[in-house]
């Protein structure tokens, strides 16, 4: 298994911090990433500390390298979600894992939206996951999703599930949506067993989608639904081939 970046010996990660800053000043400060990227927040250590925080986000902070940090802590995120679980509580440290990419950089929404989705309906765990879109919400009004995060999360509180796929679904239609929100509509629909619009909303996602986790759980999901339209005579599109 590989290492990971939180793994990593101190100088190690300070070490990575400075090859991934001197790559960024020769190509990622351009497009939507250089918009990402410039100072349209306060400062990290002008808002409030999340709890448990490194003292490599910390000193990423102080010397004004926290977006390239936040870049970092996401990768120690998804290396983390895709390990085994450590019996540490079911994935535990999600919550604090993009805590603090949220505190480095309240800008980076394709990430911080990632894990309210994951801990809301993936590990269902509301609580955390409202914990994270409320501090999300706070330093970056200008992502309207978060709100909508926050709602859709008091509706899962009450089983209302209707009401939750009613918020999420236009959000999943959206070019820049996570990966991780559109697998979680799919999954609604398909709890809902209304097996004709979840067949529909997955073959759209075949369509549209380049990630491979989504693609193959695509593949399979669609296998079970038709088992279900099949009872019912029910037409089908043919489905896209596998990756």
């Amino acid at each position: 298994m590989s290492l990971k970046i939180s793994e990593l010996p101190v100088w190690a990660r300070w070490s990575l911090l400075l090859v991934v800053g001197a790559s960024s000043l020769a190509g990622l400060r351009q497009g939507t990433e250089a918009q990402r990227r410039a100072r349209v927040f306060p400062p990290p250590l002008e808002r409030p500390l999340p709890p448990g925080l490194t003292t490599f986000s910390l000193g990423s902070a102080l010397g004004d390298e926290e977006k390239i940090a936040a870049d970092i802590g996401y990768i120690d995120c998804l290396q983390y979600m895709g390990g085994a679980n450590a019996g540490d509580g079911f994935w535990g440290k999600t919550l604090p894992l993009y805590r603090e990419v949220q505190w480095l950089d309240p800008g980076f929404s394709h990430a911080i939206l990632e894990g309210i989705s994951a801990l809301g309906w993936l590990y269902r765990r509301p609580a955390e996951a409202e914990n994270l879109a409320l501090a999300a919400y706070a330093a970056n009004h200008r992502e309207a999703r978060y709100g909508v995060y926050v709602a859709a999360l008091a509706y899962q509180k009450r089983l209302d599930a209707g009401a939750v796929l009613a918020l999420l679904q236009p959000l999943a239609h959206q070019a820049d949506a996570p990966a991780m929100l559109i697998r979680v509509v799919g999954n609604l629909l398909v709890q809902g067993r209304d097996w004709a619009k979840a067949w529909d909303y997955w073959i759209w996602v075949q369509s549209r989608s380049e990630d491979d986790q989504t693609l193959i759980m695509a593949k399979r999901t669609l296998k079970d639904i038709a088992r279900h339209l099949a009872d019912h005579s029910i037409a089908v599109t043919p489905t896209r081939p596998a990756p």
